[in-house]
């Protein structure tokens, strides 16, 4: 009986993406375990520091939202340094290809815009909690 790991079954091209695919999403799904669980855990602490329940759930988004941010800094890095490499003499990546990698650098840079909105308005948020009086 063989498997999906046998190295013996010759794969399409389709069946390799397929397993490509899959490994990166668990991959990614594993990473956004452990960040859940880092900041659940950072904020737990600052509770039990004296924070209270409030600033710890403000320190738990705020973990989150930081985590989000480099994720897709990052990310729109990589799409903006491919798209460019894309218009390199020798790279065979058709037109369709390369306006879809510059799409996806512009979405990257309007998300960041987003997350730094939501940045700046989270840290309004912990400000008021941590003195009312802001």
């Amino acid at each position: 009986m063989t498997d999906a790991h046998d190295t013996d079954i010759p794969l399409s091209r389709q069946g390799r993406e397929a397993l490509a695919e899959e490994a990166v999403l668990n991959a990614a799904m594993a990473f956004a375990g452990h960040v859940v669980q880092d900041a659940s855990s950072r904020a737990r602490n600052v509770s039990g520091d004296g924070g209270g329940p409030q600033i710890a759930e403000a320190m738990y988004r705020q973990f989150l939202l930081e985590t989000a941010t480099l994720c897709v800094r990052r990310l729109g890095d990589a799409y903006e340094e491919e798209a460019a490499r894309a218009t390199e003499a020798g790279r065979a990546l058709d037109a369709d290809t390369s306006r879809l990698l510059r799409d996806a650098a512009t979405r990257a840079a309007a998300t960041m815009t987003a997350l730094e909105g939501l940045g700046d308005l989270s840290l309004d948020i912990l400000d008021r909690i941590l003195d009312p009086r802001v």
